[in-house]
């Protein structure tokens, strides 16, 4: 009896967290030993920093369920940074002083307190502005407890502002939703706080003082915690940019997924669609066989398929999981039953232009020819020495493309490399003797064009495998080509 194709009926899942259900996301979500800190109370702030695709969203959510599921009194406040512009909050005075921002950001954030507590209870208010706290407010609420002093203000504005109890909800049963809450913890869990952050002055003081806000909530009241995300790439210009930073970095967390770590996520995934049938396989080897092919010919060996996933999706799940729908379709529509080398080559160049797009969409706010600079190296090689990295930006982009980074004009070639390092276009490659070569990242050492140190220290720069294939890098072509005729 012929074997099933498991690989027909796979559906590796939805790529974006903040689509699933909750059940869905727990079947496959795979946990790290340090993500139970992220749970707990006596942790009452983390800053979660990740690169794109790592999967921010999947964790803040994670952490939402979890946190609701430990204890049904905590209140988890999960939104976007996006939502707390000073424009949603009617907010104009002019900010000056670090300590104005500080102030406006904890008006704001006891703002989305408010508005939160107003749905739990019911508290029907008809103007916006009574959801924003006064800095004078602030102080009264010192080693008290956040929801308990927001509370305190409803049930005396409870006559002034909604004056007439209705059929539905009268103030006695505001009051008493009230009291049932006054005990609770509150989680403010953001995710993208930085979603269009540039490399402006400004913007750094802007975001630096937010976290000085957390800490200063943190300190001087009860009851608050905050989980927050944002891009490995954004916290090194902000720490570098506010001495303030320093007492935040022992807060700070990265995500980052190992080789192993990505062979968890696909075997969930596959035994999380194949519930009942592969629910007494718990050999990882013989989960990910019923979809990929063991092993793959990579690099003049034989490399585990799972591991060259995990080098063409830059370590990032949400990419590894592109890559395998795309892998797939290549597979079935040439009925085979597993995924080969070959379904990962004919769809390398299509998986590598979704990821240049991410990385236009992403940065094209900072720099609105960030596609110019990354098409200037179509058809290069795909690794250089410092000097000749240099010299390729002041041919083909000084010299002909008027660029601005941040709204500033680039003039030296060393800007534009530190922006393809900061954003990942590039990485920077160290041979190591006798123990092969590291890559480092910009959240890595990120002072390497920009720093005292911007020799690059005889660094090797190399464009990273998951773009090479679309840029037609001509070193890797040339092995596919050769790879492909001796097949």
């Amino acid at each position: 009896m012929a074997e099933k194709n498991y690989l027909k009926k796979m559906d590796f899942g939805n790529e974006a967290a903040d689509d699933v259900d909750d059940d869905e996301l727990k079947s496959y979500f795979v946990t790290q030993d340090n993500f139970d800190d992220f749970l707990k109370e006596t942790k009452r702030l983390h800053i979660i920093k990740a690169k794109k695709g790592m999967g921010k969203s999947a964790l803040i959510k994670w952490i939402g369920i979890a946190l609701s599921e430990k204890d049904k009194n905590n209140l988890v406040i999960k939104i976007r940074g996006s939502v707390l512009s000073r424009e949603n909050f009617k907010l104009k005075s002019t900010l000056t002083e670090p300590n104005d921002y500080i102030q406006d950001w904890i008006i704001r954030l006891c703002a989305v307190v408010n508005r939160e507590l107003a749905t739990k209870i019911g508290f029907a208010y008809r103007d916006d502005d009574i959801a924003l706290i006064e800095s004078a407010e602030v102080q009264g609420f010192k080693e008290r407890n956040l929801i308990a002093c927001l509370l305190d203000r409803f049930k005396t504005i409870l006559g002034k502002y909604q004056p007439t109890p209705t059929n539905e909800i009268n103030h006695h049963e505001i009051l008493k939703r009230s009291e049932s809450l006054e005990n609770s913890r509150i989680w403010i869990l953001i995710d993208d706080l930085d979603a269009t952050f540039q490399n402006k002055n400004n913007e750094k003081v802007n975001l630096g003082s937010f976290f000085s806000a957390c800490r200063y909530m943190i300190q001087d009241i009860k009851g608050v915690n905050f989980r927050v995300t944002l891009r490995s790439d954004v916290w090194p210009m902000i720490r570098r940019h506010d001495e303030a930073m320093d007492k935040i970095e022992q807060y700070l967390s990265e995500i980052e997924w190992t080789e192993n770590d990505f062979k968890q996520i696909l075997c969930r995934r596959i035994k999380s669609e194949f519930s009942s049938e592969l629910k007494d396989l718990n050999n990882d080897e013989e989960i990910l066989s019923k979809i990929f092919k063991p092993t793959v010919f990579w690099n003049e060996k034989n490399v585990d398929t799972y591991k060259v996933l995990y080098i063409l999706s830059y370590n990032r799940p949400r990419w590894g999981i592109q890559l395998c729908k795309l892998a797939q379709k290549n597979a079935l529509a040439n009925s085979m039953s597993l995924i080969e080398k070959r379904d990962i080559d004919a769809r390398w160049g299509e998986y590598g232009l979704k990821r240049i797009s991410d990385l236009i969409v992403e940065h094209k706010h900072q720099c609105n020819q960030v596609e110019d600079l990354i098409n200037s190296f179509r058809g290069l090689e795909r690794r250089f020495p410092q000097h000749d990295l240099l010299e390729i930006i002041r041919t083909k982009i000084i010299n002909s493309l008027n660029v601005q980074i941040d709204g500033k004009k680039c003039t030296k070639t060393e800007e534009i490399a530190d922006f393809l390092y900061r954003i990942g276009f590039i990485v920077a490659r160290s041979e190591e003797d006798g123990y092969g070569y590291h890559h480092y990242s910009y959240s890595d050492l990120p002072d390497l064009f920009s720093g005292k140190n911007n020799n690059g220290f005889d660094l090797i720069w190399e464009i990273h495998p998951c773009y090479r294939e679309a840029l037609d890098i001509k070193k890797l072509n040339a092995e596919q080509r050769s790879l492909k005729t001796h097949r």
